[in-house]
């Protein structure tokens, strides 16, 4: 075992990169994290023995690993080894974006020794001596969960390429064979020398596997969430001296692949390497996942989830990745494999194969059909935007609004079930007044939409008691009354169940074909007063939590009159309604109608 008393981290650098800052990311979330020390390693494929180190950019946070640019990514690190003092170092390009935390946890499990035949491999008595992070792409499917060996002296495949996030966070502590990514945390003492070649991921492979094969140790996954590679690694030509550093493994075997992908019910199928012959072109070898085991899927069926929003960060605070994850979290509690693939993800060459269904929730985009999964297409927003051909493309239609579904149903010949919106009631469900929102009469919570959103003007005019939430309202509301542009999702519940009354609204096509928003199913769950625009049929929807206005003046009487129930009625029709529009209770109707498509074939 090695004492976690400090680590240093060697950010390497593509010179390109290195000249206009782009290290100093790193460098600073280095610092923040509590590293010892902060090596900068620069290299350019160009370089030439007597290429000088750039002018050190960023001042007194870090140390220049040497006074030359090394040719190669590997030569690089070498001249950072002798900087280093502390037990572990964690080794990061700078074209590798970590999250908060991620630091400390690779440091930690190879400090610890942490990880090695849990989860579903053989129990054994190595220990983790190299950590792999999983990384990504920006389209959030994954770029690698670490290396696997195909073909002794063919280069190594990345595990899970092209596979979305979910499936990498079921290898966490799982064995590799290597990193292929330039960003892992080793044993200092423990780190091998760096081969020579210009191809990158060999050198990764190569020290990763040499220093776990020195210390007698693993390279084991560590999943880290998002992890982003931000600029594609480029590929080589297979020089000379990638050839003899494959060369090798020219007789190993390695059982990795078996094992990491036996844990999510699949077993690897190698593609096509060529044999490393110097100097040539390799393609690149890829392991592809298949299924352990058929019999059971028409139990427990693997779901793709399809949305629009955008991956990452962009698309944290869109109403479509809320939705999605309740949904998943329903499916999943039901029994089945459930991921979410955002707009960039819809089409998965390397593993969309694995799907059994490609639910996807329209909202602002036209998605693509799986081509071999049943296709099922649920309506929730933006109804005006579907046509007769997009909707004849799918096995199954639902949609959240009842008079389009009958209205679309009568027009085309196309089935079209009503399937409404829902909400998670272990999460908004009736219960005492927050602290945070003390005092809170009148709530809205929503952006402007660029328009003066017709509940909030008209709430303004009727002289309520108002508190807003969203983004754009600035210049737009009497004073005091705007209280923030964002509620974190979580926090939502408790500003529900604060409110005296909760206002809602919706877009014009929504309100005309009874598209129910998501926010009144939150709001009255929690045991909120809602007042909303007219919507068919929503009164009735919601035993009375919900009142729709046409005008200001019924507005200002809604809101004055409030809530005349008493608490514990309240909280009786909140949980009631929770009950009744549950993401549970639609996603067994989901399942249900799948399997009778699925059956019938």
């Amino acid at each position: 075992m090695v004492d976690h008393d400090g680590f240093d981290v060697v950010v390497t650098v593509r010179q390109a990169v290195h000249s206009a800052g782009g290290h100093l990311p790193s460098v600073r979330d280095a610092r923040a994290a509590g590293a010892t020390t902060v090596v900068v390693a620069v290299h350019d494929v160009h370089a030439g023995p007597t290429s000088t180190y750039p002018r050190v950019v960023g001042g007194d946070d870090h140390v220049v690993a040497g006074p030359t640019v090394a040719a190669t990514w590997g030569g690089a690190v070498a001249a950072a080894r002798s900087v280093l003092r502390s037990p572990v170092v964690v080794v990061q390009d700078a074209d590798v974006t970590l999250p908060l935390g991620a630091l400390a946890r690779l440091v930690a499990t190879v400090a610890t020794g942490a990880g090695t035949g849990t989860g579903g491999d053989a129990r054994t008595d190595r220990e983790a001596v190299v950590a792999v992070p999983v990384v990504r792409s920006g389209a959030d499917v994954v770029t690698s969960a670490g290396a696997v060996l195909v073909r002794g002296t063919a280069p190594v495949a990345s595990l899970l390429r092209g596979h979305p996030a979910e499936d990498a966070d079921a290898l966490d502590g799982a064995r590799v064979f290597a990193a292929d990514e330039p960003c892992f945390a080793a044993r200092t003492a423990d780190l091998a020398v760096p081969v020579r070649t210009v191809d990158t991921r060999t050198a990764v492979a190569r020290l990763t596997r040499d220093t776990a094969d020195a210390a007698g140790g693993d390279c084991v996954v560590v999943p880290l969430g998002r992890v982003y590679r931000t600029e594609p690694l480029r590929e080589r030509r297979y020089d000379a001296d990638a050839a003899d550093a494959l060369a090798v493994w020219r007789d190993r075997i390695d059982h990795s692949a078996a094992a990491a992908l036996g844990r999510l019910g699949f077993r690897p199928t190698a593609g096509t390497a060529d044999p490393a012959g110097a100097p040539v072109a390799l393609r690149e070898p890829v392991v592809r996942a298949e299924r352990l085991d058929t019999r059971d899927r028409g139990e427990r069926l693997r779901w793709s989830i399809r949305i629009a929003a955008h991956p990452g960060p962009r698309g944290d605070d869109w109403g479509d990745t809320f939705f999605a994850h309740d949904l998943a979290t329903a499916l999943r509690a039901l029994g089945q494999d459930v991921v979410v693939d955002h707009r960039e993800s819809h089409v998965r060459p390397f593993s969309e194969h694995l799907d059994d269904v490609a639910l996807t929730l329209r909202g602002l985009d036209d998605t693509p059909v799986h081509p071999t999964a049943t296709n099922v297409l649920w309506v929730i927003s933006h109804p005006d935007l579907v046509s007769a051909s997009e909707l004849a493309r799918y096995d199954l239609r639902f949609a959240a609004g009842p008079v389009w579904a009958a209205r679309v149903e009568r027009e085309t010949g196309l089935g079209v079930v009503p399937l409404l919106q829902a909400t998670d009631p272990s999460r908004f469900h009736p219960g005492p007044p927050d602290p945070a929102f003390p005092e809170l009469d009148t709530a809205f919570v929503g952006k402007t939409r660029e328009v003066f959103r017709p509940v909030v003007r008209d709430a303004v005019a009727a002289g309520v008691d108002l508190a807003v939430w969203g983004e754009g309202w600035a210049g737009l509301l009497p004073d005091g009354v705007h209280r923030g542009v964002f509620v974190p999702n979580d926090r939502l519940p408790a500003l529900y169940r604060s409110a005296r009354v909760v206002l809602n609204d919706h877009w014009d096509d929504m309100a005309r074909d009874g598209f129910v928003s998501n926010r009144l199913f939150d709001a009255a769950a929690s045991g909120a007063l809602v007042v909303t625009d007219p919507v068919p049929g929503v009164a009735e929807l919601f035993h009375g939590a919900v009142h729709p206005y046409r005008d200001v003046a019924e507005l200002r009487a809604l809101v004055r009159l409030g809530e005349s129930a008493p608490d514990t009625d309240r909280a009786a029709r909140g949980a009631r309604i929770g009950a009744e529009h549950s993401f549970i209770r639609r996603a067994e109707t989901l399942i249900a109608a799948v399997r009778r498509e699925r059956a019938s074939r």
